[in-house]
């Protein structure tokens, strides 16, 4: 057994107490349909750029053919509001513009497509991605992922309480070897580990590296790589065998999606390179063992690559001195690996078993929630909604 043993993280006592972040964006005044001027097919993207500077992550667009409209409306803080509905030409016009520009078929199609929308802000070429789902009555379903723009926060400004920040700090600070940040879609745990790249950056010299799809943000001294899966040999799978040799002294994945992408993920951390990568996953315990399933490496090989993870998840945010929610503030559970950890997940053994075995060296969401909830910026029952027996 060669993986790493580390020490629990430090107690909360020992640290100084928690600061409440500031609010990711201003509140929102007024519904989204009475603050979003209505655009035609010519300067929809100007609808778009609207979203992006209100905070809203995706756009929900609906064409139904039995109705004759075609829908807007997005999702904002978790929450989805409408925008505007169209109707008659207007509708199917501004439906095809929206396919063709995102690169897809402008006709009726039966199976799923995906494709990118260029969405230029601020002088970035930002991308949106972008997916049209067929409806059973001829119409689509168009989804985009907007980007979030503006400056990337400090580390130490996301709203990390004192105990979880030292122990996230305290991992990506081991010189190589993989942390995982893990979480659901759209609970902002890309925004978190480009703050830790962020963090690293600042502390050390060396030679930067991201993979992303799209880029999002930009950070100055890092070397960023966008990917592009319509382009033959420029996807995740392809661009993770040439990162192998790039010589980076600290590499970001912006997804491990699949087979190639963990296994390229796990070769590199196993090298002595720092990785910091995103991944789909509830908790650590599932994040865990979802690398675990994708990487075409032994169980002990794989676990042996990986520090530990930080899992995120977003819960409603009191504003202060009302009983009113508005924006959403992280909560984490921090995991460091350990040979009693790596022991009961190759023994496959209870969730219960590998929580028990991961407790000496893990934060829960519970801590989190406590401290939260003590400090007047979330309720108990709101956060049971994001995640339970908390």
């Amino acid at each position: 057994m060669t993986t790493r043993e580390v020490a629990p993280p430090r107690p909360a006592a020992a640290e100084p107490g928690l600061k409440p972040a500031a609010a990711m964006h201003a509140e929102l005044t007024k519904p989204l349909k009475d603050l979003i001027p209505r655009r035609d097919a010519q300067s929809f993207i100007d609808l778009f750029r609207d979203l992006v500077g209100r905070g809203v992550s995706d756009v929900h667009m609906t064409r139904s053919v039995l109705e004759g409209t075609f829908t807007v409306e997005a999702r904002v803080d978790g929450k989805k509001q409408l925008v505007h509905t169209y109707t008659g030409v207007e509708a199917t016009t501004i439906a095809t513009k929206i396919k063709t520009d995102s690169k897809m078929s402008s006709g009726v199609n039966l199976v799923p497509e995906d494709g990118s929308y260029d969405l230029p802000i601020d002088g970035y070429p930002y991308r949106a991605r972008t997916v049209a789902l067929p409806l059973f009555d001829g119409g689509e379903r168009i989804v985009f992922r907007l980007p979030q723009t503006g400056e990337l926060r400090a580390l130490d400004s996301l709203g990390f309480t004192p105990k979880n920040l030292s122990a996230t700090t305290d991992l990506i600070g081991i010189p190589g070897g993989m942390t995982l940040c893990a979480g659901p879609t759209g609970e902002g745990k890309s925004t978190t580990a480009l703050s830790m790249l962020k963090y690293l950056r600042e502390q050390e010299d060396g030679v930067f590296i991201t993979l992303e799809d799209p880029v999002e943000r930009v950070i100055p001294g890092i070397a960023q790589v966008e990917v592009n899966e319509d382009v033959p040999g420029a996807g995740f799978g392809d661009m993770m065998k040439y990162l192998v040799r790039s010589d980076a002294n600290v590499l970001f994945i912006g997804e491990i999606r699949d087979r190639a992408t963990a296994t390229a993920a796990v070769e590199i951390a196993k090298s002595g390179r720092r990785v910091i990568a995103t991944i789909h996953a509830t908790d650590n315990t599932s994040a865990f063992l979802r690398l675990m399933e994708m990487a075409d490496a032994t169980p002990l090989s794989v676990l042996e690559s990986v520090n530990g993870i930080v899992s995120q998840r977003l819960v409603p945010r009191l504003v202060p001195g009302t009983n009113r929610f508005a924006g959403r503030y992280p909560i984490h559970e921090v995991t460091r690996n350990s040979e009693a950890l790596t022991d009961a997940l190759i023994a496959n053994v209870s969730r219960a078993a590998i929580r028990a075995a991961a407790e000496a060296t893990s934060t829960t969401f519970t801590e989190n929630v406590d401290e939260l909830v003590a400090a007047g910026i979330t309720t108990r029952e709101e956060a049971r909604k994001v995640v339970r027996n908390v």
